[in-house]
Parts: structure tokens; sequence; C-alpha cells
């Protein structure tokens, strides 16, 4: 008898070919990318729809590319730090049942920054997207710093008024250093624009020159000597970095001019501090007063930060395994609540402050030795990257400068302050550690 197969068995002429939906796909992606790139620091809500979109994308892709997923790191540490939160965030409000909201928003916060393995997924197809992300990013903060801000307050901020722009002034000045450090290594690039095919120098000069200008501006506004500060260590690493290249990579006038590079770096981070020269006074007047005292005094920053420092450290000590769960405050409730025995003194100024100025005091108190191991994980899978990054000869010399030293700069702001849980500095990860594994990626890719 003829074999009649059923007409579930039979090819449906209207079934779209994976071929077409992989394409729709990834053009679905890229344009959310760049949405993406472009409203992180100027629009938030579309910002958090096109990485809400990127991440549904990237779940519809899992089952596809399940075989390659189970064994990438980047996803791995991405579940597992998800679901030690979530324990911790359970234990949290076992031990502390009034802090049960801020355990569970936790979760999300303090996971979020790994979903850079969304953004390098997509971009991993197209890795020359990442000057398009790049641009889009640096039009974002062009516009979102000047639809946020009050410009009633021009005469207070050039008689010295220490102004935000509607955002962290820490948190700005840093995104804002890391935008000039690639406004300088990527001037070739920006003043050979060539739109529509034809080179423009004269539009390249103009965005090259403005860009310059508002960021200074935002630097010297902000007068974030931690910027500053990161600046410099930019500019002393990018010089060790060209003196280690090997001979007959690069003519003396290359070297000459890496070097001139870095030294403006330097001066302008010297530059930059001095124009801050009063609060550096205003400091250390502080912090000599306190040392002739029983108690460092809290109105300075660098002694807050001390302070802060010591009454984090006995916090840790109090719980050292596990934390005090993701959503808990040493500030603004373990030490108010008299929870974590301190002096007099400290509980007396340490609540007026939302944290304690560092991310690896914050991963010690609320997760304990567990967040030191997902740090520990995490530095690990960013190695992995920055070797790849390193070892491809295919990448562009200027970028792979730019994505090393920025993250450079990253770690160093890590230390002085703590913006993780804040969007800013959130979208700020996502975005700069997705492009560097995006590469990466697609290294991987080519290899197979």
């Amino acid at each position: 008898m003829p074999y009649h197969p059923h007409p579930a068995a039979l090819p449906n002429r209207n079934m779209i070919p994976p071929r077409v939906i992989l394409a729709h796909q990834s053009a679905i992606a890229r344009v959310l990318l760049l949405i993406f790139a472009f409203c992180a620091w100027s629009f938030t809500a579309p910002a958090n729809l096109a990485l809400t979109l990127l991440i549904l994308l990237f779940l519809a892709d899992i089952p596809r590319h399940w075989a390659q997923l189970r064994r990438e790191p980047a996803f791995l540490l991405l579940v597992g730090a998800l679901l030690c939160t979530s324990l911790l965030a359970l234990r949290g409000v076992w031990l502390f049942p009034a802090t049960a909201f801020d355990q569970l928003d936790a979760i999300g916060a303090w996971s979020a920054p790994l979903l850079f393995i969304v953004i390098a997924w997509w971009l991993r197809r197209d890795p020359q997207q990442v000057w398009a992300v790049l641009g889009c990013a640096m039009l974002g903060l062009v516009v979102g710093v000047l639809r946020k801000t009050d410009w009633s307050l021009t005469a207070e901020v050039l008689n010295g008024l220490r102004y935000d722009f509607g955002q962290s002034a820490l948190g700005l000045a840093f995104i804002a250093s890391v935008m000039l450090l690639g406004l300088f290594l990527f001037r070739a690039r920006i003043v050979q624009i060539h739109p529509g095919g034809r080179a423009r120098p004269l539009l390249g000069w103009t965005l090259w020159g403005l860009g310059l200008a508002l960021l200074l501006v935002i630097l010297v506004v902000t007068q974030s000597r931690g910027a500053a500060l990161g600046l410099a260590v930019a500019g002393g690493l990018y010089a060790f970095i060209q003196s280690r290249s090997r001979q007959g990579e690069r003519s003396p006038r290359q070297k000459r001019l890496s070097f001139a590079f870095a030294a403006l770096l330097v001066a302008l981070a010297v530059l930059l501090l001095w124009t801050a020269k009063s609060r550096q006074v205003y400091d250390w007047q502080e912090l000599t007063t306190g040392s002739r005292h029983s108690e460092l005094s809290y109105a300075g920053s660098i002694s807050t930060r001390l302070n802060l420092l010591q009454v984090g450290v006995q916090v840790i000590a109090e719980r050292p395994l596990l934390g005090f769960g993701p959503g808990t405050s040493a500030t603004e409730f373990l030490v108010p609540q008299r929870i974590v025995p301190v002096s007099d003194y400290q509980l007396a100024h340490a609540p007026e402050w939302s944290h304690l100025h560092s991310v690896p005091l914050e991963l010690l108190v609320r997760f304990g030795l567990a967040g030191l191991l997902i740090a520990s994980a995490l530095l690990a899978v960013l190695g992995r990257a920055y070797r790849s990054l390193w070892s491809d000869p295919g990448t562009a010399p200027d970028l792979r400068l730019f994505l090393t030293l920025g993250g450079v700069m990253l770690l160093l702001y890590c230390l002085y302050d703590f913006r993780l849980l804040n969007l800013d500095l959130r979208f700020f990860c996502i975005l700069f550690l997705g492009l560097l594994y995006g590469l990466h990626l697609a290294t991987e890719d080519r290899k197979e």
C-alpha cells in the first residue's frame, strides 16, 4: 500500500524558514541595542523596555543554543548568582522580617549587572556594531545632561556650585571620564567620519570638539577627584602598555605620541584636582583635626570613608560567612537598629549615609564569603574575556585600549563609591561589560 504521511508530518509551506527568523531576530536585537545605549542615561523608561525585550529574545534563543550556553561561564555565573542571591534574600527575610521588601527587591538589583551576557549574546553576531553602540551611548549621555540640567542654576554653577545635572555627581563624573577617555582614543575615527560615504572632516572635528568641551565641563563642575584619579591611572597604565609593545610594532614617532597622550591624561587629572583644591584643603583639615581627637570627622570626604570602613569591618565581623542579606543596609538598618554594636559616635553619624561608599564592603556585609566567591568568579570570567581581547589580532588597538583602561577605571570607581544598585552604574556595567564580552564571544564563534 502506498504510504500517505499524516498532514502534520508534511512541511508547512506557510512556515517561515529558521534562517529568516534568525535574521529578523538579529535585526530587532540590533535596533534594541542602539535604543538601550542611547537611552541608558537620558530616558530610563525606554532603556528598561529595550533591555527587557533583549532579555526576552535571549530567553527565546536559549533552547536552540542550550548546548553552547550550558558551557558558557558568563551565563552560568548569572544563573548561579541569581540563585545564590535569592537564597540569601530569603534568609535575610527570615532573619529580619522588617526588611522583606528590600531583600526581594535586591535580588534583581544585585543580579542586573551580570546581564551583560545578554548584550554580549546579540553583539557577537555583528561585532562591528560596537562603534554604533558607543556612538549612541555618547550621544545619549549628552542628551541626558542637556535635558536634566536645571539651567536656572547656571549662575550658581559658575560660582562654584557642585551641581549634578539631575544625576549623582560621582556617578555622572565617572561615566563622563570613561567617555572622555574614549573621545581621546577614538579621535582619528571621529574626525574621519564619512556619513553617506563622503568624508566630512569639519563635521567630525566639530562633534569631537563639542563632546570634549561638554565632558570637561561636567568633570570641572562635579569636582570628582575619583574621576580625575581614574584618568591619571588610565594615563599611567596606557604609558606602561605602550612601553611593553614589541620592537618594530610602533615607529619612534608613534611612541612619542603615545607617551604624550599618557602625559596629557595625567596633566588633565592634575588640572581637575587643582580646580577642586578648596575641597582638598577642607578634607585635609577635617582629616588632621580628627587625628588630634579620639574620632575622625564625618565632615570630610576622606575621613567619612575611613569612618565607614571602620563600621563596615565591624559589621562584616559579625556574620562573615553569609552576611546579613542582599537587601540589608549597614548604615540604614543594622547600625541604627543596634543589631551590630558600634561606638556611640558611629551610631550618631553613620546612619546619615545611605551606604558604605565601597562595593567590596557592601558585598561582604550583605553576602559575606559567598559574595567574595561570586566576585572572584566574575573577575575570572572577565579575565578570560580580556585574554581573548588581547590575543585576537583582529581587534582594533584603540578599542582594545578603551575596554582595558575603562575596565580599570570601573574597578577603581567601585572602591570609593557604591552605585551598583542604581540605574546609572547598573546600565554602565551591562553595556560596557557587554561590549567586552560580546567581542570575546565573537572570537570564540570564529574559532568554531
